[in-house]
This record gives C-alpha cells, structure tokens and sequence, in this order.
C-alpha cells in the first residue's frame, strides 16, 4: 500500500514536471517582441530622384519632407496610407510584407498587375523601388528607382511624426 501511495506520487510529479516543463515552452500573447536591430531612419527634408526602367533619359527630381519620427513609424504611417486608400482598395489588396535587414518589402495583387514596394534605408539615405509586373503584357512591366538624400530639416519647422 505504501509502495502503491509512493508510485503515485512520482508519476502524479512526473506529469506535473513534464507538464510544467511543456507550459513554459508554449509562446505566450504576452511574450515580448524579439529586439533585434532596426534600419535607421532621420526624419527630415531628402532630395529625391527617380528614373523609371522603361523612360531612363527622363528621370524626375524633386524634395520631399520625410517627418515620420523612426522607422517603425514610417513603416506604419506609408502601410496605413495603402490600407485605408479607397482607390487603392477598389483595385488592389496587400498579398504579402515582410521586413529586411535594412528595411521592408510588400507586395500587392491589382487587376492585371503585381506591384512590390521595396524600401531600404540607412543613415541620411532612403531608396525606394517599385516593381510593377503586368500580367496580360509583361513587356509592359517597369521598375521605378527612388533615391532619396537626406539635406537637413523640414522646412517651416516641422516636428518628426506630424502628417505631411
């Protein structure tokens, strides 16, 4: 009986342990996010040029003042101007996005058309290519290369994080 009571008793902590062990190995919602490096990111005033792969001679410059705070916030704010786009959403929808070492790729399904967005960034630097693949014609496909140069602040003083 005593030996019955102690058999019990080790297999009863056998499970628990195991049992334990099993539970603490599950991934939690609660688990915190994996740190690992984040591109760099400076808000700002950039020059811009781009030159599209089926008009090389006829590239377009330009400024542009990138004010998103880092580049979680750039990532979430250019996201949210296709995910809340009614235009973009009558003809397209996101199929895919992932996250580079120095940036982040989506992808998105039009009509008749594949369109993947593609950012890379770096201290006072960001490139940005759009690949767009015509389904029905692909020698119609393009790519469109966006250099993009840091000069300095925003002009009329505008603070990281504001909409522009």
């Amino acid at each position: 009986m005593l030996t019955t009571t102690a058999i019990r008793l080790v297999a009863v902590g056998a499970v628990l342990l195991l049992g334990g062990g099993g539970r603490a190995q599950t991934p939690s919602t609660e688990a915190a996010p994996l740190l690992t490096p984040r591109p760099v990111f400076v808000p700002g005033l950039y020059e811009t040029e781009s030159r599209n792969s089926r008009f090389q001679d006829q590239g377009a410059k330009g400024e542009a003042c990138l004010a998103s705070a880092d580049y979680e916030a750039f990532r979430r704010e250019t996201m949210a101007q296709y995910q809340s786009n009614p235009r973009f959403l009558n003809a397209c929808r996101l199929s895919e996005t992932r996250d580079l070492p120095d940036g982040f790729v989506f992808a998105m399904d039009c009509r008749e058309s594949k369109v993947v967005l593609t950012y890379h960034f770096s201290k006072d630097h960001v490139t940005g290519t759009i690949q767009t693949l015509t389904t029905r014609r692909p020698e119609f496909s393009s790519e469109i290369l966006t250099l993009m140069r840091r000069l300095g602040d925003c002009p009329g003083g505008e603070k990281p994080g504001k909409k522009t």
